[in-house]
């Protein structure tokens, strides 16, 4: 996979909003109700211009958040035909027509010629749909700490990572601290 800052950026977001829509249990706690704040900063990871967040624009990345949180457990448990299958149902639900488009000095990229939330959420789709059958796909992993089901992209160079965060990392060494005493 022909990684660009572009699509790096993307996949980042996509992780980011899979996480805060797909998962059961975060960091050591259940999941609780999304909040539009959390929307936006997994935006913010792909774009400095991100829309208000109405009941109506959090519901549309509700569904495609939770479609790509399913997708990415599929290139987890390397079962590429389901995970190519949501990112299909994905494309087809954002009407994505896509277009080659740079910003300044920037490389050209893809981006979507549809309104709203689609357009992010096929760029997203886009991102995760490379991700799918390429080298780099066995970098993605579900994080190895109890009670936490976020995904992420280890970008080690031993590809040693297994843990989403610190926090969770820091969580099992006390607990397994805790154990030996």
């Amino acid at each position: 996979m022909d990684v660009t800052h572009h699509l790096t950026i993307a996949l980042d977001a996509a992780i980011a909003l899979a996480n805060t829509f797909g998962t059961a249990q975060r960091q050591g706690r259940a999941s609780a109700a999304v909040s539009p704040m959390e929307v936006d900063a997994a935006l913010r990871l792909a774009t400095r211009r991100v829309p208000e967040i109405t009941a109506q624009v959090l519901e549309a990345y509700r569904d495609g958040g939770t479609r790509l949180y399913l997708a990415l457990q599929h290139v987890v448990d390397g079962d590429e035909d389901a995970a190519a299958a949501q990112i299909n149902e994905l494309f087809e639900r954002t009407h994505a027509a896509p277009r080659l488009v740079r910003h300044d000095d920037d490389p050209w990229h893809l981006h979507f010629a549809v309104p709203g939330p689609a357009a992010m959420l096929a760029d997203m789709a886009t991102a995760a749909g490379m991700l799918i059958g390429s080298a780099e796909a066995g970098r993605l992993h579900v994080c190895g700490a109890e009670r936490c089901d976020n995904l992420f992209l280890d970008s080690t160079r031993s590809r040693t990572r297994r843990f989403c965060s610190t926090s969770c990392q820091n969580r099992m060494k006390v607990a397994a601290f805790r154990s030996r005493a």
